[in-house]
């Protein structure tokens, strides 16, 4: 099959979606979010480096590996111009935390969950979620994240040490490179369980791939030209001397944290990619168009006896799923629709019961006056139009349905797609 550039209009698209994340980026405060990662990161570091290394050693049968692991971190995710002075002082604080008490190292304990918590606050901003977990539900997911990093790279040393020796060496072709492939390949397996289990809502996996498969080669990418650039262009050894250890660990830390913010923001936009619901302007002013789609699609579906998921109500509504929570998470609160025990969404009343200013006011804000009472008529004929039903809406909308053009957002649920 011959190989076919993309189209004009593909390369646009692709621009304007671009563009897109790159909004949603700035919008969601997500560099400066990452600043304040960078200095949570660095009080967090070494307790998250001394519990992950006490964990690793706590298992016998990684017991021969604890030198491997602190040279397997220090290798990976510090830059080779720091990883030296970085990795003593973290050997250093790592054999006096051996020393600590019970209460010392609950204290070690609590400074990493700080740093997770404001990991899961990030996260859930940037999909939009309202309620955060229970406190026990959060403990357990802090607790599991300590534990399975250590254990996923133990079991990678304990693979490797199985392997015959000289196994690496008969491989031939792209058998070296798939084992050298090895620390990109944990990162990104982090990287997607970040992604799929931190935020508290739904997350398409296929999406969760796409974004930590990004941003590990990203992460990859940046680590060869960090080094590269610091290699050849020494200019934090020139100005700072034998303090360029900190401003380099700095900035790479403050890099780090923006590509997996950038993933987490691309996770979250990736279903604004089908119908092209990246162009629906962002902000409250859609909210009112979006919530009456979704309820058109719930009503069609209820008529063909359907419940439906999360991301199949929103690839119907032709809105991101981000956007398709929130509302419907507001409109729940009405009791208009309500989810089931396994996540599936449904109407819950008829829409003869729903009218339009009463979902406009639940979604947008409510059309009253205070103290200006000279708006009260206009407010009275804003009212007006908005004084029909769903059902009458809906009916109207059948009649007046023009023939299908192609136009992203449509007033009418598009036909159901795979989720």
């Amino acid at each position: 099959m011959p190989f076919r550039l993309p189209s004009i209009q593909s390369c646009r698209r692709t621009a304007g979606f671009g563009r897109f994340v790159w909004g949603r980026l700035i919008a969601d405060r997500c560099l400066q979010t990452a600043g304040s990662l960078t200095y949570t990161s660095l009080l967090a570091i070494v307790p998250l480096f001394t519990i992950a290394l006490t964990l690793f050693s706590a298992f016998p049968m990684f017991g021969n590996y604890s030198v491997k692991f602190r040279s397997f971190v220090i290798a990976n995710l510090v830059p080779d111009a720091s990883g030296k002075v970085i990795g003593i002082y973290m050997r250093q604080f790592s054999e006096n935390a051996e020393n600590l008490t019970a209460m010392g190292m609950v204290g070690l304990a609590a400074t990493a969950f700080l740093m997770m918590f404001t990991i899961e606050k990030t996260l859930n901003q940037i999909w939009g979620v309202p309620r955060t977990r229970n406190p026990l539900a959060r403990t357990m997911m802090y607790w599991a994240a300590l534990t399975l990093g250590p254990l996923l790279i133990g079991l990678s040393f304990s693979l490797t040490s199985m392997l015959p020796r000289g196994f690496a060496a008969q491989l031939s072709g792209m058998g070296v490179p798939l084992l050298n492939m090895g620390p990109w390949l944990l990162v990104f397996l982090m990287l997607f369980m970040l992604f799929v289990a931190v935020p508290n809502c739904y997350v398409p996996r296929n999406h969760a791939l796409i974004a930590a498969l990004v941003t590990a080669t990203l992460l990859s990418l940046m680590k060869s030209l960090f080094g590269l650039y610091i290699k050849n262009f020494g200019t934090f050894k020139l100005v700072y001397g034998t303090f360029s250890s900190l401003p380099i660990f700095l900035i790479w830390l403050y890099v780090s944290w923006v590509i997996v913010l950038a993933g987490a923001v691309l996770s979250a936009c990736l279903s604004y990619w089908h119908n092209d619901a990246w162009r629906w302007p962002r902000g409250h002013n859609t909210r009112f168009e979006q919530a009456m789609l979704l309820l058109l699609a719930l009503s069609r579906a209820h008529h063909d006896g359907e419940v439906l998921h999360i991301n199949t109500l929103r690839r119907r509504a032709g809105i991101g799923i981000d956007v398709a929570n929130q509302l419907l998470e507001c409109m729940a609160q009405k009791k208009w629709v309500e989810a089931s025990r396994d996540g599936n969404w449904l109407l819950a009343v008829d829409l003869g019961q729903i009218r339009l200013i009463e979902v406009f006011e639940q979604v947008v804000t409510p059309l009253q006056t205070g103290k200006e009472q000279a708006l009260a008529p206009l407010m009275l004929q804003m009212r007006e139009p908005l004084e029909l039903t769903m059902a009458e809406y809906a009916r109207q909308v059948s009649l007046l349905r023009s023939p299908e053009r192609g136009e992203p957002p449509t007033a009418e649920p598009a036909s159901p797609e795979s989720a």
